[in-house]
């Protein structure tokens, strides 16, 4: 059965491209935003291996105030172009996340609701040994309510055994890598968000498409999506997805 859903892949700085979405039309926002970890030494695991954590010149800002500023920046389309009572949810580094969370809030611009846990359950080394390992990833889900903690207009509720907070997995595994983009989500989480926040039909917003992943998980589950990308690199490996897919139907 063909899939009719439909998909836009745009080129560009995210925050010129959502300028030219209407208002209240998206139902559903999944970013993966830029980390500002990239002038940091940090360690990460990728295809199985320790590697250092330099994911190229789109994750580096001058300063945390360059950073936040930009990432508010986002939001405020976030919110412009989100239905009344619909979620979003956001990856940031977890130096940042909870802190983020709570500045949305305390801005008026949406209710954070909880964090979500990416726990996982092979966490690197400490090689040195002076501190603790780090052993988890946080997004943070949020509603474009005002404020006022509604009941978020859609939230399907999918099993009590999955249902959950805390969410394991097990990191750099090469058969869950399917591109060469350095923070590429696990297909099958991102399903779980969209099944969870949306219905068929309904349309989905990723201003960071990296990976694609994203609109893989839309396309599979009935839902249209807008992928914005800046990247000619990430454009390329988007479109060779594509094709991929598309055999696939």
């Amino acid at each position: 059965m063909k899939n009719n859903v439909v998909h836009r892949i745009v080129q560009g700085d995210c925050l010129e491209v959502m300028k030219k979405i209407p208002d209240n039309t998206v139902s559903f926002i999944c970013a993966d935003f830029p980390y500002n970890i990239s002038n940091n030494p940090w360690l990460t695991m990728r295809n199985d291996k320790i590697v250092r954590a330099d994911f190229w010149e789109w994750d580096k800002f001058e300063s945390d105030e360059v950073y936040l500023d930009f990432v508010f920046s986002v939001c405020e389309e976030y919110k412009r172009i989100l239905k009344p009572n619909w979620s979003l949810v956001l990856f940031f580094s977890y130096q940042y996340s909870w802190w983020i969370g709570y500045e949305l809030k305390r801005r008026g611009l949406f209710s954070f609701r909880v964090p979500l846990i990416f726990e996982k359950t092979n966490p690197l080394p400490r090689i040195r040994k002076n501190g603790f390992r780090s052993c988890y990833e946080v997004w943070i889900w949020l509603v474009n309510d005002e404020w006022k903690y509604n009941f978020p207009k859609t939230f399907n509720f999918l099993d009590q055994r999955i249902m959950k907070n805390i969410l394991p997995y097990k990191i750099g595994q090469s058969w869950e890598k399917l591109t060469k983009h350095p923070t590429e989500k696990p297909q099958r989480l991102i399903e779980y968000l969209v099944a969870i926040f949306t219905n068929p039909g309904d349309i989905v917003l990723d201003s960071f498409a990296w990976s694609w992943t994203t609109w893989i998980a839309s396309y599979k589950l009935w839902r249209h999506c807008i992928s914005i990308e800046k990247e000619s690199w990430f454009v390329k490996m988007i479109q060779n997805r594509q094709i991929e897919i598309e055999k696939e139907a």
